[in-house]
């Protein structure tokens, strides 16, 4: 009680003290005479102490500062690639010096096992309880915030020594006697005989260091500074471990001894007094330990250790020697293994997760996935939620930088600007890959720097009965009548309202600072890219009945304009009954302009632009002029040319089907694949040249409007030379779905680099 009343009496002196202060402040800024001259302007003033900003100690370090500013930026750029690093780091210095502190030749095989314990222990913290972070630390910093901050601090301190210290230890300690090759009953001892002793000693300094890292440390150097204590505690925990192992050899060495000085006609009782006696000479060391943990041990030879004393004692009989015990046979390939595993698991990681590694995420992955799942629309869903949890711990395929290409839009060779911003690429993924915004950042680490996510249809939707995706290898083709499947508008909205937050937090930023950055797509939020949310209407919603229509696609503006770069009005499914009627010019301009003007009243500075997608089977030249009329007369920014088709005349000559594919083509639904490539270049070049000669002029006489028309083009487009061909046809992108389903996540790097290598081509031979 004294205690509690000193403290309390200290803080409402302080709290008065602070009072005092701000009275006074506010007295003299209202007292103070209005100043009759122009202020002088910042960089006019000269610098006095008076008007100098005092920067933290920590921001006035020099070369110390300009370090902890690229590792912080490090960490928002590239988060779980840090945290790996870092912890490699951490456990390699840990080691080092707990190895140095005892009288042992160094071990390599230590070291080894240190580096895959921080290794995998870099996975959980950097994807802990769904928050994205880079240790626990920063997963503290976004949890547990009270408006007390004595209370939020208190029980930020108590949830790391009491969730973290004894599962962190356990696992460390567990892990190192694993991969010794020891047996579960071995590794569940070491773990008695360390674990309570560290958590003990963990009380000592954790709770300080927690405190004093959430009271004085910015939040991107928590990380930093906890790594600077963490390897005097790694260190700890690996000397401990040491002193663990030597205590069970001497163990099981003086076990072995009383056993061959025990003769075989001794009673029972005889023969337990070695297994009773060991606890006790086992406990003296261990006490010892727990008291003084950074006690150095006291060792005879390297491999006999004296039980409490610095005099060599003895043997009780002088017929029997203290030999340790031969190791085990079967370590050694455990340590080789180890070791292997060791030494190929960077070179496996950095291949597998690398968009170029064509043998594997061409001709392995999509045959095995065939292979394993008959049903397509299976194999979709297992790629999908494979590329989502890969994603959550950083494990999944990504674009790495390769020859003659950088990920940078200003200085890319295939850069290009699109509706007002500088694409890296003018690749994109058509949407059907992503129906529900499930993995729109994982779409874009392929390459991507244009994703389209849907089709949503306002309510949610199960689409048409299965079966309802079949392919046709021979042609890499596909055979679909989803039915445009949807959870619906709200939990679409819902998703990408999740993942806006999960950036903004990610990079620093703020609602605000979106608004004021014009660099930064507030789609998408990433630099260099647009994301497109693609809208359709209900299955039931009557065609005939045009309000209703135009309810159900303003509804999903309503709730998607906020997250979109691009809202694109789909009208040219073929397994939605009646909505390809929606094409004629009359029914297409109201529901393009009511689409229009609601996206207009989206509450943000940079309004969501408008694309509609039409069908590849509507190729009359009076149905392409009525959707251009339809386009200049409602304001729509662009047109999406393409999608799948309901004609069959798509295989080509000589390509001989199996029974089965001829089967799967006489189904009902759209194709898609490289035999719609023809029809799309064909349907992008009349689009392109009536979009640019049509004018369509209003009634005072003005254009309907002043810029070009955008064409995204889609349809059997597969390889780099075909992307090009439809550029130079007028488009400005072109997009890709099928050509991702049998050529692998590794379909847009390729395609970029047949690309650039065509380019390169083109300008020698100019």
């Amino acid at each position: 009680m004294a205690i509690y009343s000193f403290f309390r009496d200290a803080l409402r002196r302080q709290v008065t003290t602070l009072r005092q202060l701000r009275q006074r402040r506010d007295l003299s800024v209202k007292t103070k005479p209005p100043s009759t001259t122009k202020p002088a302007r910042t960089e006019d003033q000269i610098p006095t102490p008076n008007n100098v900003p005092t920067l933290p100690f920590w921001q006035r370090l020099g070369p110390l500062t300009r370090a902890a500013g690229a590792y912080a930026r490090a960490q928002r750029k590239r988060p779980y690639t840090t945290q790996l690093c870092s912890s490699l780091v951490i456990y390699l210095c840990s080691d080092l010096s707990a190895q140095s502190m005892g009288p042992r030749d160094y071990d390599p095989l230590r070291t080894v096992r240190s580096l895959i314990i921080g290794g995998l222990s870099s996975i959980p913290s950097y994807n802990w309880l769904t928050v994205r972070c880079d240790d626990r630390f920063m997963w503290l910093s976004h949890s547990f915030n009270y408006p007390s901050r004595l209370l939020s601090l208190a029980t930020k301190v108590v949830v790391n020594q009491v969730c973290f210290a004894p599962v962190f230890n356990t696992y460390f300690f567990g892990m190192q006697a694993a991969l010794a090759g020891e047996t579960m009953a071995a590794v569940w001892e070491r773990i008695k005989r360390t674990v309570p002793t560290s958590v003990i000693n963990s009380c000592k300094l954790w709770p300080a260091v927690t405190a004093f890292s959430f009271t004085f440390i910015p939040i991107e150097y928590r990380s930093l500074f906890g790594g600077f204590i963490a390897v005097g505690w790694q260190t700890y925990l690996s000397f401990l471990n040491r002193l663990a192992e030597e205590a069970g050899a001497a163990q099981a060495a003086l076990a072995g001894a009383e056993t061959a000085k025990t003769p075989l006609s001794a009673g029972p009782a005889q023969r337990l007094l070695p297994t009773m006696a060991a606890p006790l000479l086992r406990a003296r060391p261990s006490l010892s330990t727990a008291v003084r943990p950074l006690t150095r041990p006291q060792f005879t030879t390297r491999s006999h250790l004296r039980l409490g004393s610095t005099t060599p004692r003895r043997p009780a009989s002088t017929t029997a020697t203290i030999v340790p015990p031969p190791p085990s046979g079967r370590r050694f390939p455990l340590v080789t293994l180890v070791v292997v595993i060791g030494v190929l698991s960077p070179v496996a990681y950095i291949y597998a997760t690398d968009t170029r590694a064509s043998l594997l995420h061409q001709y392995i992955v999509p045959p095995l996935l065939r292979l394993v799942f008959p049903d397509a629309e299976a194999a979709h869903h297992v790629g999908t939620d494979a590329l989502k949890a890969l994603y959550s711990f950083g494990l999944h395929p990504r674009e790495r930088l390769f020859s003659g290409y950088n990920n940078n839009p200003n200085s890319s060779p295939l850069g290009l600007n699109v509706f007002g911003a500088r694409l890296a690429s003018p690749l994109a993924i058509s949407a059907g890959l992503d129906k529900d915004a499930e993995i729109p950042d994982a779409l874009f680490a392929l390459g991507a720097s244009v994703v389209e996510v849907g089709g949503c249809t306002l309510l949610p939707q199960d689409g048409n009965p299965k079966p309802r995706v079949f392919r046709i290898p021979s042609v890499d083709g596909l055979i679909n009548r989803y039915g445009l499947n949807s959870r619906g508008a709200d939990a679409m909205a819902s998703r990408l309202r999740d993942r806006r937050r999960r950036l903004l937090r990610s990079q620093g930023l703020t609602e605000q600072d979106l608004e004021e950055r014009t660099d930064l797509p507030p789609g998408s939020l990433l630099p260099g890219r647009l994301l497109l949310v693609q809208m359709a209407k209900n299955k039931e919603t009557d065609e005939r009945d045009l309000d209703a229509v135009k309810r159900d696609y303003v509804g999903c503006v309503q709730r998607l304009a906020p997250y979109a770069d691009v809202l694109v009005v789909n009208v040219s499914s073929p397994n939605t009954p009646g909505l390809r009627d929606l094409q004629a010019t009359g029914p297409l301009t109201d529901l393009l302009t009511a689409v229009v003007d609601e996206a207009q009243r989206t509450q943000r500075k940079q309004k969501p632009r408008v694309m509609v997608k039409v069908s590849p089977d509507e190729e009359d030249d009076s149905q392409i002029e009525g959707v251009v009329q339809a386009v200049w007369m409602s304001g729509v920014d662009g047109v999406i040319v393409g999608n799948t088709t309901k004609r069959r005349d798509v295989v080509p000559a000589g390509v001989k089907l199996r029974s089965k594919e001829v089967s799967a083509l006489r189904e009902v639904g759209g194709f898609s694949g490289p035999a719609m490539f023809g029809r799309t270049l064909n349907l992008v070049g009349r689009y392109r040249k009536m979009l640019d000669s049509y004018s369509l002029k209003g009634s005072n006489g003005e254009d309907a409007a002043s810029t070009q028309k955008v064409i995204f083009a889609t349809g059997g487009i597969a390889t780099g030379e075909q992307a090009l061909q439809v550029l130079n046809a007028g488009a400005s992108v072109a997009m890709v779905y099928t050509g991702m389903v049998y050529g692998g996540s590794g379909t847009i790097t390729r395609m970029k680099q047949e690309m650039i290598k065509a380019l390169a081509k083109s300008e020698k031979t100019a």
